[in-house]
């Protein structure tokens, strides 16, 4: 008999998640097509979305069309009943943003850490869980709403430590990031290098369809060198490797005494453009020529909007040396695609990250919908 009532319990808190996903991935639609759709009876149906409806996480959104009788209501799943925040930490600089449970945002800020802060990891994650907060205040919404916080560093992890290589940042070696922010906000917090972020986004934003995508960024580096940041997604998710830093190309650069002083100035002649493009080439083509090899990707993504005006040029000639590289290799045709989603794309793939998280697994999901007041 008891056994009997527990296994009631998980039927009925197996279709609850089912509704609710199917609300999520459909909606509006009325009570008569969500049993349609996933074989479940009416009662089954009218008892979850009555429990969706008690904690917001489902609305009503009018009537359907009318068959003769009296028109069904309509059902939509209610994308800001709860919250993610992505967070890109480029120290000094900080930007938020904040999400619906679609991914959609809401909201974003930028911010700048005080110069005492930026050497100090916990008084700069100190920093970073002030600014969450004063986000929210703004946005009128409360912490126990947030499902999660996705914070993007430039950083090498291990477990859930973080370490930024620079001279002048010689404390943050090994910093407990995660359970510090933890500690501070009491959310689940992901920390990820801040590429793997970006690669997200780009993917969202685009609506990539890509089994394998590859993702690299370049950015200045401290010396006024340039670094590249790579990143794998597999059918949409990231790939961290066995210790979490795949494709991370830690030590793929380009020496600032190979860069001719181009990069500090405002290069605007074709021959310039060409010039810094293929010095940049040259120095990145090896690493990006194992990516493609060692991954076998369908797609790479290239932001490299560090180098300005020769920003097209450089993607196209990355493109030229792959095709010459690889053309007597492999048969598959890869794509070569500049980055589209600049603007916060690191703090929005940040959210993305914690809604895959806490989408993924439908257990857990319905543990976390219950935790929260109505």
């Amino acid at each position: 008999m008891l056994q009997a009532a527990k296994n009631q319990q998980m039927q009925g808190e197996t279709s609850l998640v089912r509704v609710f996903l199917a609300l999520k991935a459909s909606s509006p639609v009325t009570k008569n097509d969500t049993c349609a759709c996933l074989n479940l009876s009416r009662p089954t149906v009218d008892r979850a979305i009555t429990m969706l409806l008690e904690r917001g996480l489902v609305e009503r959104d009018g009537h359907g069309p009318s068959e003769g009788g009296r028109r069904a209501v309509l059902y939509e799943f209610n994308e800001q009943a709860h919250y993610a925040i992505g967070g890109d930490l480029e120290l000094p600089e900080l930007n938020l943003v904040l999400c619906g449970l679609d991914g959609m945002p809401i909201a974003s800020k930028g911010f700048t850490m005080p110069d005492h802060c930026v050497a100090d990891p916990r008084r700069s994650l100190k920093f970073v869980s002030e600014s969450i907060r004063e986000l929210l205040n703004e946005e009128r919404v409360a912490l126990d709403r947030v499902v999660g916080i996705g914070l993007g560093v430039p950083a090498f992890l291990k477990g859930d430590t973080i370490t930024i290589s620079g001279c002048n940042l010689p404390r943050w070696v090994q910093v407990p990031a995660k359970p510090i922010l933890e500690q501070l906000l009491d959310v689940p917090v992901s920390v990820d290098n801040d590429v793997n972020f970006m690669a997200l986004s780009e993917n969202h934003a685009m609506d990539y369809k890509d089994r394998v995508m590859g993702y690299i960024a370049l950015r200045r580096g401290l010396k006024g060198d340039i670094r590249m940041g790579g990143s794998i997604l597999l059918e949409g998710k990231v790939f961290h490797g066995g210790g979490g830093n795949a494709a991370s190309l830690q030590r793929a650069y380009v020496e600032v005494g190979k860069l001719k002083g181009l990069l500090d100035r405002n290069i605007t002649s074709m021959a310039a453009v060409k010039e810094l493009a293929s010095l940049v080439a040259d120095s990145l083509i090896e690493p990006i020529v194992h990516i493609i090899r060692f991954f076998d990707l369908n797609r790479l993504v290239i932001n490299a909007a560090v180098l300005d005006n020769a920003e097209e040029a450089f993607v196209k000639e990355i493109t030229t040396r792959l095709r010459t590289e690889l053309c007597d290799e492999f048969d598959w045709e890869f794509e070569v695609s500049m980055a589209q989603d600049r603007r916060f794309g690191c703090a929005k793939g940040g959210a993305l990250f914690v809604l895959q998280e806490v989408f993924k697994q439908p257990a857990a999901l319905i543990e976390e919908l219950t935790a929260f007041p109505s």
